[in-house]
């Protein structure tokens, strides 16, 4: 997608140096972390305890942000958040797909999604690397940059055999190669095109700002995994879920209150 604006012209390509990548690299290796936790997680567990899981995000990166970019948020903030990691707690506590896998990569993945902003926001806020390194230009670079590092690890894991095997399967269960080059590749479209508004909406806001933002969008994911997948969710968990969500509200009042 990206390659076809850049050779089209549609979207002026980066000027990169060996070092300007190799300064991009921890931030990529965040952003591989982010969506390998995401995807092992959803695999794992039921669509919606990942995304419940993923809602204490705004946690994480409030406690990386003190940390790595000094910004200390007063006492209410800080306290706006407990909802969140209260309400996760609760509904993990009798989630009826719950697992270890599927909470521990869940995490993996917000640790590494609040890694990833918070280095991206130092770059976008940063000396310029390279030329025509606008927000969107930086994702599909960290993106590439993930690719490469990706590739061998998931080759080693899951050899070409293994993938020709499991294509072979679903085409066995009923599922034309059209359909699955269809669903693989606009799986693929739609996920890179919301990485990369989420890139835009990063470069505009504080990290724990954009966490909010993700975990407002988990409430349409959690809803809708439930009504077509059928997932079940205890009432305790939906308990959880509405607490974990409601305080990301919290969070906002106090944030436009204190700050």
């Amino acid at each position: 997608y990206v390659l076809t604006l850049w050779v089209t012209g549609a979207r002026v390509a980066p000027k990169l140096s060996s070092e300007n990548i190799k300064n991009l690299a921890p931030s990529a290796l965040c952003h591989l972390g982010t969506h390998i936790g995401a995807v092992l997680s959803l695999g794992a567990g039921a669509v919606s305890f990942t995304h419940i899981v993923k809602a204490s995000e705004p946690v994480v990166s409030a406690v990386l942000s003190a940390l790595f970019l000094k910004q200390v948020l007063p006492l209410p903030v800080y306290l706006s958040l407990l909802p969140v990691i209260g309400g996760v707690g609760l509904a993990s506590l009798k989630e009826l797909s719950f697992s270890w896998m599927a909470f521990g990569t869940a995490m993996l993945s917000n640790v590494a999604s609040a890694s990833r902003a918070i280095l991206s926001k130092t770059v976008m806020s940063g000396k310029p690397l390279g030329e025509n390194l606008t927000p969107l230009n930086l994702y599909a670079v960290l993106t590439m940059i993930s690719f490469t590092l990706l590739l061998p690890m998931s080759l080693f894991v899951e050899t070409p055999a293994q993938i020709s095997k499991a294509w072979s399967n679903a085409v066995a269960s009923g599922t034309s190669p059209q359909e699955l080059v269809q669903m693989v590749s606009l799986s693929g479209l739609f996920y890179y095109l919301y990485n990369e508004v989420a890139f835009l909406a990063l470069s505009e806001v504080a990290p724990i700002t954009h966490a909010v933002g993700n975990t407002i969008k988990r409430v349409v994911i959690i809803i809708a995994s439930v009504l077509v997948f059928q997932n079940p969710l205890s009432s305790l968990g939906a308990l959880g879920s509405f607490i974990a969500i409601a305080g990301t509200l919290l969070y906002s009042i106090a944030k436009n209150k204190y700050m």
